[in-house]
């Protein structure tokens, strides 16, 4: 009964916030950011974040990165290394060196400095998938290298999050057997994606002739569904197995379905997976994040918070900004893929919740990290929404040298 209270209020306040919002022009996961702020421990206190409802987050942005792997065309992404390697590396180099100096400013330890460092380079795929599906830019030249650059991010803070965690014992000395180890694992993974993406495409023909044949055997009522869904939960625990996490494995393998299906029967799995995705998991994945912002674990602290902010939104600015213009996107586009790899969301959730729970980070240093991460969540999509008003204004009117 209390979980699915819980649930009728974040989905309730959600829906109301995220129209709201969308009336004054902002995306509706704003809106249910601020739903969860407002119904979770820091205003109303109407709902806890109990670990039935982080099950719930998990299994929701699972969908959600799912989606974004299905609804993206693999050979944008393809096309879009090269600059998403630029716009990755750089916007991940210079919040993280600034997220560390910051804490090293403010008397925080070196270990905890740098996990501080990684959760303020990271860059979450959930949030600006749903930024670009809602604005219609997920399949544009600019969508695709957000993603890409987003993918390669959490990719690296991952594997970033078991290096550090090797320092984290009392003897100083790392474990570097262990760290070879992870980096095999993940390399192995990554590799065997990538092999099996290129078989794919090389024989694209007979790869969709086999699964259709499986498909036209299969006799139950959402078989080809479930199909998919098999085949993408076995793909993320082998992420999870080679050290990723779950969310990472489900891109990957929502972008090897997507060439696997055919246009009629991926266009229907999409559609089902959409509506779920914006009706439910959506709301229900950053609702929750609202409601784990505890305001009075960070009382005493705001002058650190204020600086972590502006150096973490700063910083994040201009690595993909420079990332961008590198990769010679016009001016208006690089500003707004800088402001679109400012949200953190989820991603950094995670990274900061799994350092604080190896000790690599306190209590008030896990609350700072994550009060940052939702106000640049809440900032990026109503900053990346002006900034591609203006794209297209610059686009339309004076067109910029590529």
């Amino acid at each position: 009964m209390e979980f699915f209270l819980a649930i009728f209020l974040m989905l309730a306040s959600a829906w109301l916030l995220g129209e709201l919002l969308q009336r004054f022009g902002q995306p509706a996961l704003v809106g249910q950011l601020l739903a969860g702020v407002l119904i979770g421990p820091s205003l109303l206190n109407l709902v806890q974040p109990t670990a039935d409802l982080a099950t719930t987050e998990n299994v929701a942005l699972f969908f959600i990165m799912l989606l974004t792997g299905l609804a993206v065309e693999p050979a944008r992404i393809i096309a879009a290394g090269r600059r998403g390697m630029l716009v990755s590396s750089i916007s991940f180099v210079i919040p993280f060196i600034a997220g560390y100096e910051i804490a090293q400013a403010f008397g925080v330890g070196w270990i905890s400095s740098l996990s501080v460092g990684l959760t303020v380079s990271i860059t979450a795929v959930p949030v600006n998938a749903i930024i670009l599906m809602e604005l219609g830019l997920l399949n544009t030249e600019l969508g695709a290298t957000v993603i890409a650059a987003g993918v390669v991010d959490d990719v690296i803070s991952f594997v970033a999050l078991g290096i550090i965690q090797q320092f984290g014992g009392s003897d100083p000395a790392a474990d570097f057997a262990n760290v070879a180890v992870a980096l095999v694992k993940v390399a192995a993974f990554l590799g065997a994606v990538m092999a099996l993406e290129h078989i794919i495409r090389k024989n694209i023909r007979r790869s969709r002739e086999w699964t259709e044949g499986l498909a036209g055997r299969l006799r139950t009522p959402g078989s080809y569904f479930a199909m998919l869904l098999v085949s993408a939960a076995g793909i993320s625990l082998l992420a999870e197995l080679a050290g990723l996490q779950l969310v990472v494995g489900a891109f990957f393998s929502g972008l090897l379905l997507n060439e696997l299906a055919t246009e009629d029967k991926l266009e229907k799995a999409v559609e089902v997976i959409r509506g779920t995705t914006f009706g439910f998991f959506g709301p229900v994945a950053f609702t929750f994040i609202g409601t784990e912002f505890i305001l009075s674990s960070i009382s005493g602290m705001s002058l650190f918070v204020v600086a972590l902010l502006v150096f973490a939104v700063a910083s994040k600015f201009v690595g993909g900004y420079v990332g961008a213009a590198l990769g010679r996107f016009r001016s208006s586009e690089s500003a707004t893929i800088g402001f679109l790899m400012n949200s953190r969301g989820f991603v950094e959730l995670v990274i900061a919740a799994t350092a604080y729970q190896l000790g690599l980070i306190n209590q008030t240093i896990f609350s700072i990290v994550i009060a940052v991460g939702i106000i640049t969540t809440i900032i990026s999509p109503i900053a990346s929404r002006v900034a591609i008003r203006r794209m297209h204004v610059s686009a339309a009117g004076s067109p910029e040298v590529e």
